[in-house]
């Protein structure tokens, strides 16, 4: 009896001082609960669990985070287009979205911008085989002198029963023109059946003028008479390069945007690609008002999009 007294004591004062952190625990997460918004109760047990109730928040807490990490990663990720069972079209984000080129089999991948977005941070060796071109997106720029070299890689993946992505920053004029010319040189096709082609599962294809009058002397030169023609759209809304959104149908609206909604952007706080982008939009009033230039077919059904 003489040690049973001491230890119940002990039991007692141990008991008292669990039940005090118990009931801080039950508290601070009580709290936390009612300022985040959380529930509890999707394990059994009774309201002075505060084991379960904290085991509980950091299970819902780990699941809000692994969504958010999932949202963060689609954000970032772009699929390409498939031209061809070999050929596929794209643009800077679909070259970076490593896990979608596996998935669909890509093995090699053909950049015409690596002016724009280097090698060293935008490529990935160890999965890919590059081939890498130097291409400005501007109506000066020769890119005929690339389709003979660039069309002898696309051949070399397709003969070896294995994929290519052929992009460029936008997947949009440069990647464009080249698949064109590709379906034009190696397919047989006319200019218009390339059109039609790629336009069907990549609509955003849109060559810059100087890209279209290159790919209407290929399609002379290769049929003996040119299959359609350029003819100018009607005004377009001006599109943000930086978050999407519709900017207005001047190029002077396109600029204000810029300056009011990606200030710290357009100061050169983010990477080259994405400054040269913002460079290239604030020089937009230097361009022609007249609208971008889309083909439309020599007979009287019209290829520009409503």
């Amino acid at each position: 009896m003489s040690n049973t007294l001491p230890d119940f004591q002990v039991d007692s004062e141990s008991n008292k001082e669990l039940e005090q952190w118990n009931e801080m625990l039950k508290n601070d997460a009580v709290k936390l609960c009612l300022e985040n918004n959380f529930n509890t109760g999707f394990f059994e047990g009774g309201d002075n669990n505060t084991v379960v109730d904290a085991y509980e928040l950091k299970v819902r807490l780990e699941h809000i985070l692994e969504r958010i990490a999932l949202i963060s990663e689609a954000a970032n990720t772009e699929r390409p287009s498939a031209v061809t069972n070999n050929l596929f079209i794209g643009g800077a984000l679909a070259a970076r979205s490593t896990y979608t080129l596996q998935h669909l089999g890509i093995t090699h991948i053909l950049c015409l911008c690596t002016n724009e977005i280097g090698q060293s941070d935008s490529q990935f060796p160890d999965l890919f085989t590059y081939k890498n071109f130097s291409v400005c997106d501007n109506e000066d720029s020769n890119i005929s002198s690339i389709f003979e070299e660039a069309c002898d890689f696309v051949d070399y993946v397709e003969k070896a029963g294995q994929s290519v992505l052929v992009h460029c920053f936008e997947g949009k004029s440069r990647s464009a023109t080249l698949v064109l010319a590709y379906l034009m040189l190696r397919k047989k096709f006319t200019l218009l059946e390339a059109w039609n082609a790629l336009k069907q599962v990549h609509r955003r294809s849109q060559p810059n003028d100087g890209f279209a009058k290159i790919l209407l002397e290929l399609d002379q030169k290769l049929h003996g008479k040119v299959s359609m023609e350029w003819q100018q759209r009607k005004p377009m809304m001006k599109i943000c390069p930086i978050c999407g959104k519709n900017a207005g149908l001047s190029s002077s609206s396109l600029k204000l945007h810029l300056q009011k909604s990606h200030k710290k952007l357009s100061s050169g706080s983010v990477d080259s690609a994405m400054t040269m982008e913002i460079q290239k939009a604030l020089t937009a009033l230097k361009i022609s008002r007249g609208g971008s230039v889309s083909p439309t077919q020599r007979q009287s059904h019209s290829m520009v999009d409503g």
